[in-house]
């Protein structure tokens, strides 16, 4: 048992240590006041700037949270216009040129809603940033074939030697040439190297060419074109649409006010050897009449089908073809007055619910 000596001892040493102590204690509370309203205000601000940082972190409440799982459309939120680089220029006529542009036309980069899909479709073009122009191509539509890489791209394959990991996207440029009248495009017309140019989405929706895709139902094809719609009338010819070699003839009647102004003479030749097209020209008779002096074709007018490429604009030229085709009981027509119908382009998957 402790004796009472050795407890007073005890005391005293616990009553040492405890004054020890309590000056820390008070010393820290001092401090406290000492700082006064600063720290404590710096307290509650760091305090309160914690709480807005966690409202912000609370991804689960935000609102727009399931568009982040939603599978999007490839290059849906890339920009409408791109630039593209001037190649050359060629004067094909009076007042007409043909210009020559590599542009982009990877899927990673332009967006399916924006591209070249089908003839018919008119390029718009702005130069040095000023209003856009509205201009036909003679050059048919990108081929799945020629953006191959990009497409497998966007489908997430990988090649046996590839790893999944995160990659530049693909450029794919290829050519794009223009037929440029100097009355209707003059900024273009005169452009040089030196501008810059941009390009946006493909104007319209092209040819309604889905009437005489198959090729046995309507074996026989003629096509009427003028100046306005020689460019589209290329476009088609050199596309995988019209698939002449597939048809028992494909004649295509052009006519021009004259011989200097024909375009694309030096390719007649090429049309007939490589493609099957029978091309005759003329610079006085109207429709109807080269089609009626043309002794070369056989046809039968239910198995016939007409392609009217005289401008996207009704003309006379057009009339002047319909007549044609009325003389001759052609019924199934594709007018390029009369195009394919629009199509709804999606934001995203979800959209299809």
């Amino acid at each position: 048992m402790m004796s009472t000596a050795s407890q007073m001892t005890m005391c005293s040493i616990h009553a040492r240590s405890l004054h020890s102590a309590r000056p820390r204690r008070t010393l820290h509370h001092h401090l406290d006041l000492a700082t006064g309203p600063k720290l404590h205000a710096r307290r509650r601000g760091l305090v309160a700037a914690a709480a807005t940082d966690e409202v912000d972190e609370d991804l689960w409440q935000f609102k727009d949270r399931k568009g982040w799982y939603e599978a999007k459309f490839s290059a849906s939120d890339m920009p409408d216009w791109n630039p593209m680089t001037y190649l050359s220029s060629a004067d094909v006529g009076p007042g007409l040129k043909e210009l020559t542009f590599e542009y982009e036309t990877s899927r990673e980069l332009v967006p399916l809603r924006n591209a070249y899909k089908h003839v018919g479709q008119y390029a718009q073009i702005r130069v040095n940033g000023m209003e856009e122009v509205v201009v036909p191509t003679s050059t048919s539509p990108i081929s799945p074939g020629s953006i191959k890489k990009s497409l497998l791209r966007v489908r997430n394959d990988l090649c046996a030697d590839e790893q999944k990991v995160e990659r530049d996207p693909v450029t794919e440029p290829q050519r794009l040439t223009l037929l440029v009248t100097q009355e209707e495009c003059p900024e273009l017309y005169k452009g040089t190297i030196s501008d810059l140019y941009e390009i946006g989405p493909f104007s319209g929706t092209g040819l309604n060419f889905g009437p005489i895709r198959a090729v046995f139902r309507f074996p026989t094809i003629v096509m009427f074109a003028d100046n306005a719609g020689i460019a589209t009338a290329r476009a088609l010819i050199r596309s995988e649409y019209l698939q002449p070699g597939l048809r028992a003839a494909v004649h295509l009647y052009y006519k021009a006010q004259n011989k200097a102004s024909m375009l694309y003479q030096d390719e007649f030749d090429e049309f007939e050897e490589k493609f099957g097209v029978k091309v005759l020209t003329s610079t006085r008779d109207t429709f109807q009449e080269m089609f009626d002096d043309d002794y070369t074709l056989e046809y039968e007018p239910e198995s016939t089908a007409a392609i009217i490429l005289t401008g996207r604009e009704p003309n006379e030229a057009e009339e002047e073809a319909l007549e044609a085709c009325k003389a001759a009981e052609i019924t199934t027509l594709v007018q390029q007055t009369v195009e394919r119908p629009e199509t709804e382009w999606l934001s995203s998957v979800g959209d299809m619910s």
